[in-house]
């Protein structure tokens, strides 16, 4: 091994224990996001909250979007406060819509590929809506 390749690889370790150690301090795993079940992390999960670190807090921030990929929404149930605004953006080339189940107020128009809805959830609920082209396509918003 050249003193080149040790150098890439100390390098190389020193950035994994960085970043270990950066996910370790934000509490990513008291967010909440991955539970590890085989359902994607639908299942109940028990984790106690942690106090807020940058980190975290730029987490929670990451979360008011929803992507639109593969005929689903990503995050399928999203939990928000009240005054969040929420972003859905259609990465899928065809096209999508965000539309409240039961007359709520989501209403997007028709998304392309690349287009985005947003929404400014003011009162609390559960907002459940789905795709007017794909009617399996369901998503919830809690607001709290």
């Amino acid at each position: 091994m050249t003193r080149t390749d040790t150098s890439t690889a100390t390098r190389g370790r020193r950035v994994t224990t960085a970043l270990v150690a950066l996910a370790t301090a934000a509490g990513i795993g008291a967010l909440g996001g991955w539970s590890g079940a085989p359902d994607g992390g639908h299942a109940q999960h028990t984790a106690q909250p942690v106090a807020a670190a940058p980190a975290a807090h730029a987490a929670r921030a990451a979360a008011t979007k929803v992507t639109i990929a593969g005929f689903a929404y990503s995050p399928g149930t999203l939990t928000v406060g009240r005054g969040t605004t929420v972003t859905w953006t259609n990465t899928d080339a065809a096209p999508h819509t965000v539309t409240s189940e039961g007359g709520g107020p989501l209403r997007s128009a028709t998304l392309r590929a690349g287009d985005s809805y947003t929404f400014t959830f003011n009162s609390p609920g559960t907002y459940s809506y789905f795709c007017t082209f794909h009617p399996h396509m369901h998503g919830t918003v809690v607001v709290r």
